[in-house]
């Protein structure tokens, strides 16, 4: 603003002494305008010495200010420079860390397949897997807590493309399923299963998944385990109705119509058919399996060229028409 001030001050001044050139010429008025020339020029003198003083203060501040905001920007430089470095060393961190976690995962889904393995091969001998639900039922629970999870998780991660029946997770998977069938295998077993709430979840989740597996040869071995367990807890009078009531009939049509079933599928699924069928005299379940496996359908399978596969649907069919007499 000081500035301001002094250069339209004078701009004035000068242009008062232009104005009064023209009468310098007049002779009477010489001496007065000489005098007032004398006078402008102080004045302008002192003006351009306040403009140079004042010019040069606020070069002076402008040049404090420069050498502060300098300063500014390299401590702000510096600061960045140590982010980044932080930034850089806190990334290959985590790197090192996502190394590490799947290094360990790794080791961990080969120790669980191995062990899951050597488990299932042992759960073989019943003798074995009545120990375990002697004294060890707490253990049982969590672990079918664990197989519940874990199917789950696998199935949901490997929906659409199965991986090869050689990798770890796929064994791993494979034990705890095995491990699963041969304690649904004796009649106690199959009681626990059913009863405990880990063990109704799991079943629960084999009913619904089974039909979104892929049609793929590397599902073959994992799906005869399901219908397997599914088979094994038909034979008891709890499990049978929890099956009947989560609908496992639209599962075993599912498999029966698809055409990359394997014959073994067929007769996994009939032999769930025949046990589900056997003595079955509620209509509204009787309905629900006519409706969702037509009995023609099976009829069609009665003509198959393996006998057990005919004969698994010849007793289907009998259990069936039986089931709708007693019914009618």
């Amino acid at each position: 603003n000081s500035l301001e001030t002094i250069l339209n001050s004078t701009e004035c001044n000068l242009h008062e002494f232009i104005d009064d050139i023209p009468q310098i010429f007049a002779t009477d008025n010489l001496k007065a305008v000489s005098h007032k020339e004398e006078t402008n020029g102080e004045k302008t003198h002192t003006l351009f010495d306040k403009f140079s003083t004042s010019s040069v203060n606020a070069s002076k501040d402008n040049t404090n200010e420069i050498v502060a905001l300098k300063s500014k920007c390299e401590e702000l430089h510096t600061q960045i420079e140590c982010l980044t470095k932080e930034k850089e060393e806190a990334f290959e961190e985590v790197e090192r860390l996502k190394d590490q976690i799947l290094s360990q995962s790794t080791y961990c889904t080969s120790l669980g397949a191995v062990l899951g393995n050597l488990t299932w091969r042992a759960s073989r001998f019943p003798q074995i897997v009545d120990t375990w639900l002697s004294n060890f039922q707490s253990k049982i629970g969590e672990f079918l807590s664990i197989v519940n999870g874990t199917f789950g998780a696998f199935v949901n991660t490997y929906r659409s493309a199965f991986p090869p029946t050689s990798n770890v997770e796929y064994q791993f998977v494979m034990g705890l399923l095995g491990i699963v069938t041969n304690i649904s295998a004796s009649p106690e077993g199959r009681e626990f299963l059913i009863t405990n709430s880990s063990g109704t979840e799991f079943v629960q989740k084999l009913i619904k998944l089974t039909p979104e597996l892929p049609s793929a040869s590397g599902t073959i071995s994992l799906k005869r385990l399901m219908l397997m367990i599914l088979y094994n807890v038909s034979m008891n009078k709890t499990g049978l109705q929890y099956l009947l009531e989560s609908r496992v009939e639209d599962t075993l049509s599912h498999c029966l119509d698809d055409e990359a079933s394997s014959e073994e599928m067929q007769l996994l699924c009939l032999r769930v058919l025949q046990s589900v069928t056997y003595d079955l005299d509620k209509p509204k379940y009787i309905h629900n399996l006519i409706t969702a496996i037509p009995i023609e359908k099976i009829e069609i399978m009665t003509s198959a060229k393996r006998s057990d596969i005919s004969n698994a649907a010849k007793q289907v069919i009998k259990y069936l028409r039986h089931s709708q007499k007693i019914t009618k």
